[in-house]
């Protein structure tokens, strides 16, 4: 396997810039993700890489190798595209071993090889199948297996999983995540869907508008997202976010003061916001919240507005002006809505962000990187 690493990368198409001067680097033998919403350039820079769209500035390394001027069959990777771009006609051996008898492998070492990805993926009994005669889980593992076959330095996936039903995705993510370790693979996977990417990722790159937001592990971005944009995109329901300014309260105690709300705060976090100007943003996620039935210091009033039940979870839903807050609890409470209820999201849950750049306002833990 090898490290990748990118510098000065420049792309445009027309007159749309999507990349310029962009750096990003890709450890050996981790797994990936590039996660961002549609148009941040994520399947542009995995083209890249594979050499199937040209640069225009800047240098591609794969382990030592400057592969930059290098066609994407001297480049020693493996693809596995959103559609999967497997033969329908063909049997699941066929499809196998065409990218090696394309490369005019020997016949006994192909068949070893598509013996052993067989086995490792769970479809040596699909071998003499067509593929218009398996599932789509099942064909998902076939694209797969045509990367893998070619014992490439580099494995590039595109959307892997981004066709199957609800159903089927939780265990895939889990087969994903076991082969790539399996392998000890260098894996970098295309994502626009977080769950996905916090799932299976070793470390995730954040993608906007071809910027890199942030790069750190799930916990990392999930725990300490570096700006409003990952706070607001990272966490399968959405961080709630309120607007406020920071004061002295009763016996010059720090607090942050917004529309109809004060949430005292700990010393420690009141001198790190020092370097805040004007509003500062305060976020917290639904899991961080406790509702309470009466008013008390540092809760916030809100109105409720319904409630989602998903199974082990239900999601509270506040209205607090023209905003919505989202709690997150184990019980539903059965609140009428309309009725008043009080937030108080806990003291070290809470979120600093400068309101004129989106920047994280800078804590104690974010040097640290966490593992997964």
């Amino acid at each position: 396997m090898a490290e990748v690493r990118l510098r000065g990368i420049r792309k445009s198409y027309g007159p749309v810039q999507v990349f310029d001067n962009f750096a990003l680097d890709i450890r050996d033998g981790e797994l990936l993700c590039l996660l961002g919403p549609s148009g941040s350039g994520k399947s542009t820079l995995i083209r890249l890489i594979a050499g199937l769209e040209p640069l225009e500035a800047g240098s591609i390394f794969i382990g030592p190798r400057d592969v930059t001027a290098l066609e994407p069959r001297h480049r020693h990777i493996g693809m596995t595209f959103q559609g999967y771009a497997l033969y329908p006609h063909l049997s699941v051996r066929r499809n196998l071993s065409y990218p090696l008898q394309v490369r005019k492998i020997a016949d006994a070492e192909i068949a070893r090889r598509v013996t052993s990805t067989a086995a490792q993926l769970g479809i040596g009994h699909l071998l003499d199948r067509r593929i218009r005669q398996i599932s789509g889980g099942e064909q998902q593992r076939v694209a797969i297996g045509r990367a893998i076959i070619q014992e490439p330095e580099l494995y590039l996936l595109d959307e892997p999983i981004s066709n199957l039903d609800a159903s089927l995705r939780e265990s895939v993510r889990g087969e994903l995540r076991r082969l790539q370790q399996t392998l000890g693979a260098t894996m970098v996977m295309v994502t626009h869907d977080q769950m996905d990417a916090l799932a299976v990722a070793d470390r995730i790159a954040v993608l906007q508008q071809g910027k890199l937001q942030q790069i750190g592990t799930p916990r990392d971005l999930y725990r300490r997202p570096a700006n409003l944009f990952v706070a607001r995109f990272i966490g399968r329901l959405r961080m709630n976010f309120l607007s406020g300014r920071v004061a002295e309260g009763e016996g010059g105690a720090p607090m942050l003061h917004g529309d109809g709300f004060s949430l005292a705060l700990p010393v420690e976090i009141a001198r790190r916001l020092d370097s805040a100007r004007g509003e500062i943003v305060v976020g917290f996620r639904p899991e961080a919240v406790e509702i309470l039935p009466t008013q008390v210091a540092g809760a916030i009033s809100v109105v409720a507005a319904g409630e989602l039940f998903h199974g082990e979870q239900t999601i509270e839903l506040f209205d607090r002006g023209e905003e919505q807050v989202q709690a997150m609890l184990a019980v539903p409470l059965g609140l009428k809505r309309g009725s008043s209820a009080w937030l108080r999201p806990a003291p070290d849950a809470l979120h600093f962000f400068d309101r004129e750049t989106g920047e994280r306002l800078a804590d104690k833990d974010a040097t640290r990187e966490e593992t997964r």
